[in-house]
């Protein structure tokens, strides 16, 4: 089983705990780290990880989401097909960034695009996409993590 985190879902261990949502999304997040330690999930890393990553103007937070990206393997390469379907996924409606996101998911062929952001959760409805997107709460659920 593959699963794409965004950056959005991976800090979210780094967010404010003291509200009630976000507390339980790093819960799920946790697990979902956990099981990929465990060798049940196989996590993907890509070029847009990185990148979005450095743009943190945080050093801590960015060093610690380094260190757990390095953890997934090396990023996949970026291709001209991969970029060709971030177009298809941005007029789809997904900002720039998150479509180079799903579309680096598509091609690592992840069953799952887990993130926070709910903008994205909420125009995967209107997507016909490869990789399904659920939140990480969504995912500890269907996967019984």
């Amino acid at each position: 089983m593959k699963v794409y985190l965004d950056m959005c879902a991976l800090k979210r261990p780094f967010d404010d705990q003291s509200q009630g949502r976000i507390a339980m999304e790093t819960q799920a997040v946790m697990r979902v780290l956990g099981a990929f330690s465990a060798g049940a999930l196989e996590l993907c890393n890509s070029p847009a990880l990185v990148f979005e990553n450095q743009q943190n103007p945080n050093p801590q937070r960015r060093a610690r989401t380094a260190t757990l990206l390095a953890s997934f393997g090396n990023p996949s390469a970026a291709t001209d097909p991969i970029f060709e379907r971030a177009e298809e996924v941005r007029d789809l409606g997904f900002p720039d960034l998150d479509a180079l996101h799903i579309a680096f998911a598509e091609d690592q062929e992840a069953d799952y695009f887990i993130t926070a952001d709910d903008e994205l959760l909420k125009r995967r409805e209107q997507a016909n996409l490869r990789t399904k997107i659920v939140d990480p709460i969504e995912l500890v659920g269907e996967l019984d993590l």
